[in-house]
């Protein structure tokens, strides 16, 4: 099968899957090695970058059709805002912690935090910004949280390596209820 065929049947099923589909998904129904498809995605998301309406995008091993970030205004425009709400600054602090420090239990983000977590950990689960890894081998087996292929598609990133760089990389980060700057409200 040649690369434009390739490209065509890739569209199509990423257009009509409309979310990320694994790679290796895609070498299979196309009886293709999954590192040439690999390749041949590379290649074929580089050459979009420029041009191209719609875009392929890779997070971690899955790909997806995309718009076009300079025409998001147009889009919203024409079909109305994205039904995905902001992120409260308590929300973005938990989703933070789970990121940088995955797998991660509750009371380890609310050590860092300082304050419960609860609410914003189901609020993570029910938006698929984060998942249940596993539990931890420790007295009551906690749960531990780590992010989803939602998370790198809200933040635009393909792998959690792309997050950047923490201050002060490898010390420990300090703990906010030890600091007297944070208000309660912000806490939260």
């Amino acid at each position: 099968m040649d690369k434009v065929k390739i490209i065509g049947i890739i569209e199509n099923i990423l257009f009509t899957a409309g979310e990320a589909v694994a790679i290796k998904d895609l070498a299979m129904a196309l009886d293709m090695d999954k590192y040439v498809l690999q390749q041949l995605l590379e290649e074929e998301m580089k050459a979009r970058e420029q041009t191209a309406g719609l875009m392929i995008r890779r997070f971690e091993d899955s790909v997806q059709l995309c718009t076009r970030p300079e025409y998001a205004d147009l889009i919203v425009e024409m079909l109305g805002e994205k039904n995905e709400a902001e992120l409260s600054r308590a929300t973005m602090e938990t989703l933070s912690i789970i990121a940088y420090r995955q797998p991660v239990t509750k009371d380890e983000v609310e050590k860092i935090r300082g304050v419960n977590s609860s609410y914003t950990i189901n609020a993570l689960l029910e938006k698929d910004l984060i998942y249940v890894a596993g539990r931890k081998d420790a007295l009551g087996r906690p749960k531990l949280y780590a992010t989803t292929q939602a998370f790198l598609r809200y933040f635009d990133v393909a792998s959690i390596e792309e997050l950047p760089a923490l201050p002060g990389e490898g010390e420990e980060l300090p703990l906010f209820g030890e600091q007297d700057t944070w208000s309660e409200e912000e806490q939260a």
